[in-house]
């Protein structure tokens, strides 16, 4: 289990009422249950590669924007965590990673991006410290 952003259960309970509204609407003809976050139009659950062929079917259609797959998603979220400083055990974790290696092999580059940024705000640390002894 993992915490989901607080923007994510606000989308989340919109999306439901949207569904409680559909299912409503649809009476009898729903064939749902209220077990599922995500259906058909029926109320039933998705097959397993739906999402995953709606989004590419969605990028076919916009060739304005670079072409990506469901799955990078999954990269950019965790390349946007170890950036932002999420320690590498918590993004590991949320990936369900068994160990850290595997996160660190895999997304490599956004730890050296975040080890840059690191050094960048150290040196402004230093720098301004510098100009404090100056003027002392």
């Amino acid at each position: 289990m993992i915490r989901l952003p607080q923007t994510s259960l606000d989308d989340l309970r919109a999306h439901q009422a949207i569904q409680t509204e559909q299912r409503l609407a649809l009476g009898t003809y729903w064939k749902g249950t209220e077990d599922y976050i995500f259906t058909n139009p029926e109320g039933k659950p998705l097959k397993p590669d739906s999402v995953s062929s709606w989004f590419s079917k969605f990028m076919k259609q916009h060739p304005d924007i670079p072409f990506i797959t469901l799955h990078s998603l999954r990269h950019t979220n965790a390349t946007l965590q170890l950036a932002a400083g999420v320690p590498i055990t918590t993004v590991s974790k949320r990936l369900g990673h068994s160990n850290t290696a595997t996160t660190g092999r895999v997304y490599a580059h956004a730890i050296q991006s975040a080890d840059d940024l690191a050094a960048e705000k150290l040196d402004d640390l230093f720098i301004q410290q510098r100009k404090k002894s100056a003027a002392s």
